[in-house]
């Protein structure tokens, strides 16, 4: 392996364990509730408030990209998600759990976008669209021990040990950051900073971030919706299923999602051309099968047709990471900058859905109902990515 992708390995580990943490309310969310003595639909507050916090930080945590640079960066994300994770392991109310839940989120926000620096900086720009689908694997497969592994962790040794290790580990790993992360190779200067404002209205302005906004709003949010948070329960208390059969539901769309990333990012770097057309059909067949399992004659679809849909989900989610080389063309510049705004789009529409489905349950509604928010959000980005792409918007 080249000293490159030994760095950007080193930094997408560090992505790995951030969406351990982001990921982990999935499978939690139910011992969660009896841990806090709250509603099912009450937990979905400590999803809203980390989701939240990791939107808010985006833009600033893409500024800090730009300026301090990765290995700064993820030092301050990796202490900040490591105390918020013991906060969290230790809280004997849901009051303190969501302050742990917000240091958790805001940690979380400097990760992708500095392993997405990382790339920059060592790889060539063809390998752009690799590195950030390869990325996205490595977070699946942290997103995987966030599914049967930490189910199984909680039932056998218990929330605060389960916790408690993953909030030291994850802070021991800022040793690692600052002293093995390397921000660009030797002799390679530091980027020159043109005046902030200017560079973020421009980057905002560009029609090719507008186009990667869709895309990760239309693929991500179904994907952090559903496997971050409501699928679990939708599962076990709507469908009856038993927690492992849940879990492992769980694990399959993230498995389709670490699958799938290498092989869009492959394709979509070879073949700018094609991106549209991906990320269009994967939208299309997210809106299609949700439709299908909320319309589902009885309310209760058989088990293949909830894995499948589960499983175009992550497909969709992997397809996702494609919208920041389809925004970066647009703003080379401001390449942290520019990841944070798009975002901006998935993490957004996710957190409408998931309020949007407490609320719903927390007044006792169906699932079939309470899904309904979500269904909108991705026919919406659907027609909107489909547009985009029509337009012949940031494809090369």
């Amino acid at each position: 392996m080249t000293a490159a992708w030994r760095m950007w390995a080193l930094a997408a580990a560090f992505y790995l364990v951030a969406i351990f943490h982001r990921m982990s309310l999935g499978v939690a969310s139910l011992d969660a509730s009896e841990r806090f003595g709250v509603s099912t639909s009450a937990i979905a507050l400590l999803s809203t408030v980390q989701l939240g916090v990791y939107l808010a930080m985006q833009v600033p945590a893409g500024v800090m990209a730009d300026r301090l640079g990765p290995r700064r960066s993820l030092t301050l994300g990796l202490l900040a998600m490591g105390v918020g994770e013991l906060l969290f392991a230790f809280s004997p109310a849901l009051g303190p759990a969501i302050v742990g839940r917000a240091l958790v989120g805001a940690g979380d926000a400097c990760m992708f976008l500095n392993v997405l620096r990382v790339a920059a900086f060592w790889l060539p720009p063809r390998r752009y669209a690799l590195a950030a689908a390869l990325t996205a694997a490595m977070g699946a497969f942290g997103q995987l021990l966030s599914t049967a592994p930490l189910s199984a962790a909680l039932s056998d040794v218990g929330w605060t040990p389960t916790f408690a290790a993953s909030g030291v580990l994850t802070a021991l790993l800022a040793i690692l950051a600052v002293n093995r992360l390397q921000d660009r190779p030797d002799g390679v200067a530091a980027p020159a900073h043109a005046a902030l404002g200017p560079t973020l209205r421009r980057a905002w302005r560009a029609p090719q971030t507008r186009h990667g906004q869709w895309v990760h709003f239309a693929l991500m949010a179904p994907f952090v919706t559903l496997t971050g948070l409501w699928a679990f329960p939708y599962l076990v208390q709507d469908q009856g299923l038993g927690r492992g059969t849940a879990a492992a539901l769980l694990a399959a769309a993230v498995l389709a999602f670490g699958l799938s990333a290498p092989a869009l990012g492959a394709l979509g770097g070879r073949h700018p051309d094609r991106r549209g057309v991906l990320t269009s059909g994967a939208a299309a067949a997210i809106a299609a099968g949700l439709a299908i399992l909320l319309a589902w004659p009885g309310g209760h679809p058989p088990l293949p047709v909830l894995t499948a849909v589960l499983c175009v989900s992550g497909f969709g989610g992997a397809a996702s990471m494609l919208a920041f080389d389809l925004a970066r063309e647009g703003s080379p510049t401001a390449g942290g900058s520019v990841s944070g705004m798009v975002n901006l789009g998935g993490f957004g529409a996710a957190i409408v859905a998931q309020s949007a489905i407490g609320l719903l349950v927390s007044i006792h509604l169906d699932y079939r109902i309470a899904l309904l928010p979500l269904l909108a959000l991705a026919m919406w980005g659907a027609v909107q990515v489909t547009r985009h792409a029509d337009r012949g918007v940031a494809v090369a």
